[in-house]
């Protein structure tokens, strides 16, 4: 179960939470509004096949 950063649409409390990896995400446990994941924009890549990887997948064409 990953621990992800999860953010209500109806309170706009931000939390982690964590969750199960099948893309449901649950009920705020504040308000219980609809939650969504938050998204940092960068990931840490540590299986990366190219040299010149800096782990921030939003600058390349990814790994392959």
């Amino acid at each position: 179960m990953p621990l992800i950063e999860l953010r209500c649409a109806h309170c706009g409390k931000v939390y982690e939470e964590l969750v199960r990896a099948n893309g449901e995400y649950p009920a705020c446990k504040y308000c219980g509004g609809k939650t969504d994941q938050v998204y940092s924009g960068t990931l840490t890549v540590n299986s990366c096949k190219k040299s010149n990887c800096s782990g921030n997948c939003s600058t390349c064409g990814g790994c392959h």
